[in-house]
């Protein structure tokens, strides 16, 4: 069993949770930030922003999806979607057509342009994920994946009691 650790020195504690629980988060969202400045950085040169990106990859994978089910998955607003659509529709990338069963809904579809994007950024993806994880051992992603995988849960458990 792993021996406890004291936190990193200068690690900021909130009430109600531990120093260490504190130090886990902070490592947690310097990960989180790096790696957004990492995929913004390569994908930058294709001039469409991440969050049109993480919008194109779910427009891809459930072609003909609605928009309301879209700002759901993204957890924004559905006029931020709209605009997001607007200027992915005039780049080319997205069609927006009204759902034939029930003309309220709009459904989403990836042009062959937007798809080709797509198959970009997922070679991409790949490169980051070698970058990010590759260097460590297999051991320490085993590990790692159980950890994160398990406040995963947590969040869940969560959001669920507050929910209910």
């Amino acid at each position: 069993m792993p021996q406890p650790i004291d936190p990193p020195s200068g690690t900021r504690t909130f009430p109600g949770a531990d120093p260490l629980s504190s130090a886990v988060l902070g490592a947690f969202m310097r990960a989180q930030h790096a790696h957004r400045q990492l995929m913004a950085r390569k994908m930058s040169s294709y001039g469409i922003p991440p969050a049109h990106i993480f919008c194109l990859k779910e427009i891809a994978h459930h072609d003909g999806m609605n928009q309301r089910d879209l700002a759901e998955k993204m957890c924004v607003s559905r006029p931020t979607l709209t605009v997001m659509l607007q200027k992915m529709e005039r780049a080319g990338l997205v069609e927006r057509e009204s759902d034939p069963n029930d003309q309220r809904y709009t459904q989403l579809h990836i042009t062959p342009e937007g798809a080709a994007l797509h198959d970009q950024m997922h070679a991409i993806l790949g490169e980051v994920i070698a970058e990010m994880a590759g260097p460590m051992s297999d051991a320490d992603k085993t590990e790692l994946a159980r950890l994160l995988n398990a406040m995963h849960d947590n969040i869940h458990d969560a959001l669920g009691r507050q929910e209910a």
